[in-house]
């Protein structure tokens, strides 16, 4: 039976090796490239919700009240972005299909805000523009999450083959 009374647990029936920390094995190396091909999409993904929580904070900025109410969509856009580089890292591209075409739409429309408010561009233009990129940033962000759900509905992802 184990003494608990002493700091460190001693089992006089089991063998001094067992409890020797020298003579365990050394852990295994780790190979970065692994780890780097198995996670690159999540980090894409952290970086797409990074760059649609700078979308949304450029659009908000062009409007004349600002709504603070948007900051809580903030979780939304980290579940799209952790959505978008899960079905990178899958291949599923004909699924991105329209998330795609609705995260460029959102480029455009930032970047013609940002560029607008530089080149002194009249307020109603701007403001038109980022109402229009804030729609478009929204699809964005529903259809990514849409379809993930349906990707994984009709073909989820399973684990490996055992190796034997």
């Amino acid at each position: 039976m184990a003494e608990f009374s002493l700091p460190t647990p001693y089992e006089p029936q089991k063998s001094p090796w067992i409890h020797d920390r020298g003579s365990r094995p050394a852990r295994p190396r780790i190979d970065w490239r692994e780890v780097v091909a198995r996670f690159w999409g999540y980090g894409l993904g952290a970086l797409f919700a990074l760059l649609a929580t700078v979308a949304m904070f450029e659009l908000r900025d062009s409007w004349d009240n600002h709504r603070e109410w948007l900051v809580s969509f903030i979780p939304f856009f980290a579940i799209a972005g952790l959505a978008f580089g899960y079905l990178m890292q899958r291949a599923k591209w004909e699924a991105l299909a329209v998330p795609g075409a609705f995260a460029l739409l959102t480029g455009i429309f930032t970047v013609s805000v940002f560029l607008g408010d530089i080149d002194g561009v009249s307020r109603d233009t701007r403001r038109i523009v980022a109402i229009l990129g804030g729609i478009a940033l929204g699809l964005t962000v529903v259809s990514a999450i849409v379809v993930l759900v349906w990707t994984e509905w009709r073909n989820p992802t399973k684990a490996p083959p055992p190796q034997l």
